[in-house]
């Protein structure tokens, strides 16, 4: 079971916690009714209700637990402050759909469609008053104690200022909430004190986490683009709203302090343009208030916030050529504005356009669901190198780039493989390599790195009908193909064109894995030479294809280069190997944005790593 320091388990919750939860999910509730339409009225107290309808409310607390981990939520004490983390819409649209098909037949509510997401929106807040938070894993970087309330100070001072700059101050309801920190409400305060806590949760969107910065350095600029700004102020109003439901607000079409009512607890895309602006604002003293206090963003690989769904997803060519034809639409409709016939007829061709690509984006993502489900995750390798990592980053949503991991009768078989080009040609090409090698290496249990290298090459020119003396094997593929005997520690390999790295006592080599492109076949069957290593403990070994070292970048359109990458190597070995991922991949952002030239991805990066 997952778990961390703090966590309670769905047991010990069931145990201890459900009861009083189902209490205060019922008070709430009550509170809430005479303004809510769900049709639930109860004049009684939770504890003078019958047995059945008790039932019902100690049940479905005690799934609570359970229901929030199917969503990577876990709960904790607190002590003197709630951190509870945003919940999104669309989570809690599942959330909602799991009790809608559990409990709908038993519910105390004359509408199910309405009762339930006020139930779930309420859940937070019953917690906070059992003493629990809920924790997402990913958003447990924190900002030092000391420094939330010195930055709940800025953020007020941000607030006044763009209230002032949008609403005449003469205003009487703006004029009562332009108070001085010191002078605020607790309530209001706290929240205060929350949007500082949710900082790295914010960056956490777009892909970066924090750190304090290193004694004799200095911090990192960050730059945030308006894509990175609004996927931040969206992130901002999913805080702002659930700090409000904690504290027992709920919608209303006007603003009503007396009934803790408020007409922004709506998703973002329906709120006003000077809302979103407030948002927005905010979120644009990130880096100012990270310089300030001594900290820095650094980027980690998308795929380790692959399950966030508030956060930044990979741009791929698909998506920006969306965005290109939404400014394109947006420059040209005002110029239309006057003339009806061709406003209809460009309105026409956007939503054919958009149509279209939506067809296209929906095809990739069910392609690159396919490439995910066939190729091995971290714990796949983790079980084979309890010490590795993997980055694994497409240029577009799918990627010409594999790998494979095997481990069978004391051998592990493992390889990286990098077809030519990328995107659907060479996902293609891989999806075909992948179930050859995968056949070779799982079902014929071969575990010579020449023999499965050479089934793999005759399998896809047979496939394809090549005539293996017309088109060299490197022309299809770039591949490392290894074995590892466990006992002795002995790695062979062999392959074309890929680079293989070994770090041993400080020092690091180089091999372009196997044969020359000229020398690659010989009569029936592919010459492939295997070379030897014996790795000793502590021994680092990286397998890396061409896309990080080809990579344009460092404010002058240079490549990376292989020089680069293996001095970097082995500046980064001693530290975990997670981690190093982490480093690579910041290195890598680092080098594309260098100079702010927002370098586009030239091509599919993989590097594994492994110590042994």
């Amino acid at each position: 079971m997952r778990s961390f320091a703090g966590f309670v388990s769905p047991d010990e919750f069931r145990k201890s916690r459900s009861a009083i939860v189902a209490k205060y999910l019922y008070d709430n509730l009550r509170r809430i009714s005479r303004f809510s339409p769900t049709g639930f009225r109860s004049g009684k107290k939770f504890e003078d209700l019958g047995e059945k309808k008790k039932r019902f409310w100690v049940e479905y607390s005690s799934g609570i637990a359970d229901k929030l981990m199917s969503f990577d939520l876990f709960l904790r004490p607190f002590s003197d402050y709630c951190r509870t983390c945003i919940i999104t819409d669309e989570e809690m649209e599942a959330l909602v759909s799991n009790d809608l098909d559990k409990f709908a037949r038993d519910s105390p509510a004359t509408d199910n469609n309405l009762f339930f997401p006020e139930l779930n929106h309420l859940i937070p807040a019953s917690l906070r008053e059992a003493g629990l938070e809920i924790i997402r894993q990913l958003e447990l970087d924190a900002v030092e104690e000391s420094l939330l309330v010195r930055i709940a100070r800025v953020v007020h001072a941000g607030y006044l200022s763009e209230t002032a700059r949008q609403t005449p101050v003469s205003s009487l309801v703006e004029r009562s909430l332009m108070k001085g920190f010191d002078d605020l409400s607790h309530e209001i305060l706290q929240s205060n004190i929350d949007f500082a806590v949710h900082l790295p949760t914010r960056l956490l969107a777009i892909g970066y986490r924090i750190r304090p910065v290193r004694k004799g350095y200095k911090s990192r600029v960050l730059h945030l683009d308006e894509y990175e700004v609004e996927t931040m102020a969206k992130v901002e109003h999913l805080r702002w709203s659930w700090e409000k439901r904690i504290n027992g607000w709920t919608y209303g079409k006007v603003k009503d302090v007396r009934k803790k009512a408020h007409p922004d607890l709506v998703p973002y895309g329906e709120l006003s343009e000077n809302e979103k602006e407030k948002d927005r604002a905010l979120v644009r003293l990130t880096p100012a208030l990270l310089r300030d206090i001594r900290y820095e963003a650094y980027p980690v690989a998308p795929g380790k916030i692959s399950r966030l769904s508030y956060a930044v997803k990979p741009r791929s060519s698909i998506h920006k050529l969306l965005d290109g034809i939404n400014e394109l639409s947006a420059g040209i409709g005002p110029l239309a504005e006057n003339t009806p016939s061709i406003r209809a007829k460009l309105t026409s061709i956007d939503e054919k356009i958009k149509l279209s690509i939506s067809e296209v984006q929906g095809s990739y993502n069910y392609a690159r669901h396919i490439q995910e489900a066939f190729l091995p995750d971290a714990l796949d390798i983790r079980e084979c190198f309890p010490e590795s990592f993997i980055l694994y980053e497409p240029k577009d949503i799918i990627s010409g780039d594999f790998y494979l991991f095997n481990r069978h009768n004391g051998k592990v078989v493992f390889a990286l493989a990098d077809c030519t080009g990328h995107g659907i040609p060479a996902a293609l090409i891989s999806t075909i390599g992948y179930g050859i090698l995968d056949q070779t290496v799982n079902i014929l249990r071969v575990t010579d790195p020449a023999e499965a290298l050479n089934n793999l090459f005759m399998g896809i020119h047979r496939f394809l009908r090549k005539d293996k003396a017309g088109s060299g094997a490197s022309d299809d593929m770039a591949i490392v193909l290894g074995s590892f005997d466990l006992n002795t520690n002995i790695l062979s390999f062999t392959g074309v064109c890929n680079m293989v790295f070994h770090v041993t006592g400080g020092k690091i080599s180089d091999n372009l894995s196997g044969i020359s492109h000229e020398n690659y076949h010989n009569n029936d069957r592919y010459d492939f030479a295997v070379k030897s290593l014996r790795l000793d403990p502590g021994d680092k070994l990286y397998i890396s294809s061409d896309g990080f070292s080809d990579q344009f970048g460092g404010g002058n359109h240079q490549r990376y280069t292989r020089k680069k990458l293996r001095e970097f190597l082995l500046k980064i070995s001693n530290n975990p190997m997670p981690e190093q991922g982490d480093l690579l991949y910041e290195e890598f952002e680092r080098w594309r944005d260098e100079k702010n030239r927002d370098e586009d991805q030239t091509d599919d990066i993989t590097i594994i790593g492994i110590s042994i």
